[in-house]
């Protein structure tokens, strides 16, 4: 590809990904599945799931490497249908993901043991935090969540309820709040109850704090 055509395809592209976000967050909520039934996989199909992509926070790198890829399999006929088409995205995205895959280890002589979740809206951190108390819960953890984020609406409200669920104390302040200020409330309250469940029991308790971020 020449340097004058690479420039018109990048120029095409942010052209598409300017008018997708003129669009309003209507279409940023739009499931990416709601792309495909009954169209035929062509170019245009490709270029939108791009856009779709990058929008998602899947970043311009892994977004153009898992196209690039599709591009390759739709060209040599490999992807005939939607179910395949997804099926190979979600196959690409794994690609990515399987070598930073690692076991949670709870290292029992760190007291409190901290895991902190991160990332964008929408991608199920505090689902996440969740099912993680609830299986810690399950091996004789004990769990304490803190409500990092302070700046997202409902976000505290909805880590209580999972905080409910699964019975396990919880470190919150008032919407706006310094995050690092809860962090640290939440970091001294584990220690204390360490404390405390160390005289009472004679024995170590390991503490795992998924602290939402």
């Amino acid at each position: 590809m020449t340097n004058e055509a690479e420039s018109s395809a990048v120029r095409g592209f942010f052209k598409r990904l300017r008018a997708k976000l003129n669009q309003g967050p209507a279409w940023l909520t739009t499931d990416i599945v709601e792309l495909l039934p009954g169209r035929r996989i062509d170019a245009e199909i490709l270029d939108e799931l791009e856009t779709r992509l990058i929008m998602a926070d899947v970043g311009v790198e892994a977004s153009t490497r898992i196209l690039e890829e599709l591009r390759r399999r739709v060209a040599r006929k490999e992807l005939n249908d939607v179910d395949a088409l997804l099926q190979a995205l979600h196959e690409s995205m794994a690609q990515i993901l399987d070598p930073v895959e690692k076991p949670l280890v709870i290292d029992p002589a760190i007291k409190p043991f901290v895991i902190l979740v991160v990332g964008i809206n929408g991608a199920g951190k505090t689902t996440t935090i969740g099912k993680l108390s609830a299986r810690l819960l399950a091996e004789g953890k004990s769990v304490m969540l803190a409500a990092g984020d302070t700046f997202r609406a409902a976000a505290r409200e909805q880590l209580e309820v999972w905080a409910e669920r699964n019975q396990v104390p919880i470190v919150a302040q008032q919407s706006g709040a310094e995050p690092a200020a809860v962090i640290f409330d939440a970091l001294n309250a584990a220690r204390a109850r360490h404390r405390c469940a160390h005289r009472r029991y004679r024995g170590s308790l390991a503490y795992a704090d998924p602290s939402h971020g």
